[in-house]
């Protein structure tokens, strides 16, 4: 799951790095769209074919196969949120480094 947060957290950093801006709201969907579709994938894959058991979201109303559900894909947003913002934070600390030579 750590590979996973990883992948995503860097895939939603990259929405803001267009040549031209989206708007943070759309950052912020996309990046929802990102990690629920990576989820589902994932989930496929080591939840359903390999039988791990990480995660079953089979009780939440509205689920796919137990591995998405509107739920979580609405906390996305939320936290697509906070990557975008500690993405930023690290840019402009790399931008500070790289500045004074260090």
């Amino acid at each position: 799951m750590g590979v996973l947060g990883g992948v995503c957290f860097a895939l939603i950093g990259l929405l803001d790095e267009w040549q031209h801006r989206p708007p943070l709201w759309v950052q912020m969907i996309a990046g929802a769209v990102i990690v629920t579709a990576l989820e589902l994938a994932v989930g496929l894959i080591v939840n359903v074919w390999l039988g791990w058991a990480v995660w079953d979201y089979s009780d939440m109303p509205g689920n796919l196969m137990g591995q998405v559900c509107p739920q979580f894909a609405a906390a996305w947003v939320g936290l697509s949120w906070v990557a975008i913002q500690t993405e930023n934070v690290i840019h402009r600390i790399a931008r500070f480094v790289k500045s004074k030579g260090v």
